[in-house]
């Protein structure tokens, strides 16, 4: 698709949605990030990052709320990085939950659950959050976990890049080609993936969907060349679930007058200001509200209705998903497709759409769903 096409077409959700892959980059880091320190009875927070900040997606949502959290509750906050090295996990959190310093200790369970799971029974006046996971009812009464449904904004991603492809005008067999890149093979890129096949489908039921995987959270140079790949087999939209690796793709749209769909945060507004070009190629991002599910947590942590020993799931009626609406999204996306998508975010918020999770589902199943759009 070429750029001035969709621009000149036009300059669904009502706004971007009010609550939020997993894993973070890089190395190891102990000092403080964003703190906020008070002594007004207030409960207190850290946030134990697998990895890095930075990554303009899923720990930079996280770290958000960790400073809303300070800013707007008044609670004492401190955020540490402990880089992908899993030896030194366990340590930090034993450490952590031994000193008593805080009361809820909040980290990445997509990553770290198992980890978690242990240290909480060895420490169980410790409460603990881990967002991006599930656990057991009743098994941990110290752990509150937070998941989202994903594939519920994956599903508004694929509708979208299925409206908005030319790909079958630019190329001679007339197949509609969209793109999908994952940092790794991992459940909850499954659950994106689904999720965006079912909302192309949904559009374009023949749709061809080409799949790729970095094997890298935090590679931009490899994540560069996946989506070259995949941009030089006719695709002209992908949708990146790969954290800090996904930037890279951003590189390639930018460099190949590409688009891309980010992931996690509102990826186009971070580049607001600092790189125009890139803000222009994100149409928009699927929203994993984080940062706002955890100061939604700290709320009720102030108010004692925390539901430790359980788990709760945030779609796009509960607001844990959805897409970005920002200023890029409406000037480069044509009113008829937003107008779409939005009536689409409507049936899925209202249970009228049923998606697949390939979350607990059977894996046959799953398989089949993307062998369905195998190119």
């Amino acid at each position: 698709m070429k750029k001035k096409w969709i621009t000149m077409l036009s300059a669904v959700l009502t706004g971007a949605m009010i609550f939020g892959l997993t894993g973070c980059g890089g190395g190891e880091k102990t000092d403080d990030v964003a703190q906020g320190q008070t002594d007004n009875g207030k409960p207190s927070f850290v946030f134990v990052c697998t990895g890095q900040l930075g990554d303009k997606s899923f720990n930079d949502s996280a770290n958000n709320g960790v400073t809303q959290i300070a800013e707007s509750l008044g609670c004492e906050t401190k955020v540490i990085e402990i880089g992908r090295d899993q030896t030194k996990w366990e340590p930090t959190f034993q450490d952590l939950a031994e000193e008593g310093k805080y009361d809820v200790i909040i980290t990445n369970g997509s990553s770290s659950s198992e980890v978690i799971e242990k240290v909480s029974q060895e420490f169980p006046e410790q409460k603990f959050v881990m967002f991006d996971t599930e656990i057991e009812d009743g098994k941990y009464p110290n752990v509150y976990a937070i998941s989202y449904k994903q594939n519920e904004g994956s599903y508004l991603a694929g509708a979208l890049a299925a409206l908005v492809t030319t790909s079958d005008m630019e190329y001679a067999n007339g197949d509609k080609k969209i793109g999908f890149v994952g940092g790794s093979e991992h459940p909850i890129i499954t659950d994106f993936l689904v999720g965006y096949i079912e909302g192309a489908k949904s559009i374009e039921p023949d749709i061809k969907v080409y799949v790729s995987y970095i094997g890298s959270w935090d590679d931009t140079a490899k994540g560069k060349e996946t989506a070259i790949a995949q941009y030089n087999q006719g695709v002209d939209i992908i949708f990146p679930a790969a954290e800090q690796a996904g930037l890279g793709c951003v590189e390639a749209a930018t460099e190949m007058n590409k688009y891309i769909i980010g992931v996690d945060s509102d990826q186009a507004m971070l580049f607001k200001g600092t790189d125009e070009a890139k803000a222009n190629v994100i149409l928009t991002s699927v929203l994993k509200e984080v940062g706002n599910s955890l100061v939604r947590m700290a709320e009720m942590e102030i108010n004692g209705t925390v539901p430790y020993g359980a788990y709760e799931s945030l779609g796009i009626q509960e607001g844990g998903t959805g897409i970005a609406v920002n200023e890029y999204y409406e000037k480069n996306v044509p009113e008829e497709i937003r107008t779409k998508v939005s009536e689409a975010q409507n049936k899925v918020g209202q249970g009228e759409v049923q998606i697949t999770s390939a979350l607990g589902e059977d894996q046959t199943k799953i398989q089949a769903i993307i062998d369905s759009v195998a190119p």
